[in-house]
């Protein structure tokens, strides 16, 4: 496994990427997930007919939202579409979850706590 799918792993909030060839439809789902029974069964109906495959991993590394895909997209759009997908995702999450909201706050922190290069 190599550090990228390392971070993947060990993210507090990491999701498998299933999409559509031209990443026109996908789905996100937790990995470390607690989904309920009935959720799963919800996601299962919803599958039928899409033509979703498993393309990758989406996570959130120090409050930023990252993607890595198994095989490369065969376009620059499909990973465009992906990509705004999952950061449509993670808005959604952060507005239920106060853990990834306090990730995103951290991250600014560190970011105001940068060195000016000006004052030197």
């Amino acid at each position: 496994m190599n550090l990228v799918e390392r971070m993947a792993v060990d993210a507090t909030h990491a999701a498998y990427v299933m999409s559509s060839p031209d990443g026109t439809d996908c789905e996100f789902l937790l990995l470390k997930g607690t989904d309920s029974e009935s959720e799963r069964e919800s996601l299962r109906a919803r599958w039928g007919g899409r033509n979703l495959r498993g393309v990758g991993i989406a996570f959130i590394e120090r409050g930023i939202p990252r993607v890595i895909f198994k095989q490369e997209p065969s376009d620059f759009l499909t990973v465009l579409r992906l990509t705004a997908a999952f950061a449509q995702y993670v808005a959604e999450m952060a507005a239920e979850d106060s853990l990834l909201a306090d990730e995103s706050v951290m991250w600014c922190e560190r970011l105001y706590a940068l060195q000016d290069p000006r004052a030197d």
